[in-house]
């Protein structure tokens, strides 16, 4: 891969990652101090505050320090990729996750999910239809999730391509069997 391209997808995956993490600090930062404040009224209740703002906000700090950390020196670029690659691919998982266990039915004893009719969007059948659904009634959800899902592809891609990565003896052995452009 050309240092160009290379170049290119670089700064594609950054704003991905800035992308997703403006997302998760606009949804999760004003209902986690909102949840923050009201936290005594509910554990008095017994009912536990949604964990996602929090997990969010812990989300979005973490894609933020990545491109930082890397500026800097303090990460290196096969580290970065990798973990750009797993945040990416976990925060899709943790969204299946979420949805296919009932939004979060799974934290409180004694409820359950709507499984079958009513207004919501559970009706039944596999996480597969769930999700998909999901994904084609929550426009904004499906944007984060390919945007999600685009950064961890040029994350992999950039992990197997990326000429500063690559041995200088493996360097030379694909720079020969390119075909010359001249």
């Amino acid at each position: 891969m050309d240092r160009r391209t290379t170049k290119l997808l670089r700064g594609t995956a950054a704003a991905l990652v800035f992308a997703t993490a403006a997302f998760h600090l606009w949804w999760g930062l004003p209902r986690s101090i909102i949840y923050a404040q009201a936290m005594e009224g509910l554990l008095g209740r017994g009912l536990p505050p949604d964990p996602r703002p929090f997990l969010f906000v812990a989300f979005a700090a973490v894609l933020l320090a990545g491109p930082y950390l890397v500026t800097r020196g303090l990460v290196s670029l096969r580290t970065a990729y990798l973990a750009g690659t797993v945040l990416m691919v976990a925060s899709i998982a943790a969204w299946v996750f979420w949805h296919a266990t009932g939004h979060g039915a799974f934290l409180v004893d004694g409820f359950s999910a709507p499984s079958a009719g009513g207004s919501g969007h559970h009706h039944g059948g596999s996480t597969a239809l769930l999700i998909l659904d999901h994904f084609d009634t929550e426009p904004t959800e499906s944007a984060v999730k390919t945007l999600e899902a685009l950064a961890a592809a040029i994350f992999v891609t950039l992990l197997w391509r990326d000429p500063a990565l690559i041995p200088a003896e493996r360097r030379e052995s694909v720079d020969s069997t390119v075909p010359n452009e001249s």
